[in-house]
């Protein structure tokens, strides 16, 4: 992006220091580093048991994260592994890009060093703390991934299987916005009809966000692909994990996946802390005033949010998007 771009953008948000490109032909907008980790990815080895949660930011990740970490490994509640933090036992492919941040000596994010000095001895972590931290680790791996499936390597959904959650972008959005807010990557200061505007102008980085949908929808019925709404899983948790139970054949008895069901409620999970608990990380006044990582967890909140022109600028917005797709976001 030119500097004219940089310097606007500067002017409400942290910046990167090798800058920010966008991704031809769909103009995925990245840090500067993003491409040298993307090459990496393409020769990366996935395993045929590896279990991918693919989203657009925002979208339920983190939720769904530890839903398959839990069915996985942990149905019975019993792993002691489970206390340790998320992002750590569930590592994000896509996360090391965003270390390139001007801010970095004061975003340290301790856990993931922690995890990498012990599985990485003697590797450099300018080639990735979670690449290769993910390269390292022994045995079923349950991946966070927010870039989108044109950019992974073509053969993954061959591979590995993939959960992609989807949420309605009105209620994404105001999630999103607080995120860059409260995340010191970002630290950003404007006004959240401002981000929604640069959001749907494609001028927000990790968007676009119709391409990462529809590349996942248009491939919702490969066998190795499970699509699952946001809002659906808000309404019937157990339907839906007994949908990925037959989807991951994990075999789970209704009790344990009521047992998923418990400890993956939005209470629980924010009861045990951030994903990456490590301060550093976050804006410390706005965490405690705004909710955290862990918000509000609900559906419906943008209606409090929007304004009435917002609202009909967004909705233009989207049906200009959906066109024929078939995609039926439930906004409630």
């Amino acid at each position: 992006m030119s500097k004219e771009w940089l310097t606007k953008m500067a002017e409400e948000q942290s910046t990167f220091r090798h800058g920010v490109v966008r991704i031809l032909p769909d103009g995925w907008l990245y840090p500067g580093t993003t491409p040298r980790f993307l090459n990496r990815i393409q020769s990366f080895k996935f395993r045929p048991d590896d279990v991918f949660v693919m989203t657009f930011p925002k979208s339920g990740t983190t939720w769904m994260q530890e839903i398959l970490w839990t069915m996985i490994f942990n149905p019975n509640l019993d792993n002691p592994q489970a206390t340790q933090p998320l992002l750590v036992r569930s590592a994000d492919i896509s996360v090391d890009m965003m270390f390139d941040t001007v801010k970095l000596d004061e975003v340290n994010p301790e856990s993931m060093y922690e995890a990498f000095k012990q599985l990485c001895p003697g590797k450099n972590e300018e080639d990735g703390l979670a690449v290769q931290c993910l390269d390292a680790m022994p045995g079923q791996r349950v991946i966070k991934c927010h870039y989108p499936l044109d950019l992974m390597p073509p053969d993954l959904l061959d591979k590995t299987k993939v959960v992609y959650v989807a949420r309605n972008p009105k209620d994404m959005v105001v999630s999103f916005y607080h995120f860059y807010k409260v995340i010191k990557v970002f630290d950003y200061k404007g006004s959240l009809d401002k981000f929604i505007k640069l959001f749907m102008d494609n001028n927000v980085v990790y968007c676009p966000y119709w391409p990462h949908i529809k590349e996942a929808w248009k491939k919702r019925n490969h066998p190795n692909l499970h699509f699952v709404f946001y809002e659906d899983l808000k309404a019937d948790p157990q339907g839906e994990l007994r949908k990925l139970n037959q989807f991951l054949a994990t075999d789970l008895t209704e009790q344990q996946l009521k047992n998923v069901v418990q400890h993956t409620t939005f209470s629980s999970m924010k009861s045990r802390g951030d994903p990456l608990p490590d301060k550093g990380l976050y804006n410390e006044e706005l965490h405690q005033t705004s909710g955290g990582f862990y918000r509000k967890g609900v559906a419906g909140d943008w209606k409090n949010h929007f304004s009435q022109e917002l609202n009909q600028e967004m909705d233009k917005w989207i049906k200009e998007n959906i066109g024929d797709s078939g995609i039926h976001f439930k906004m409630d």
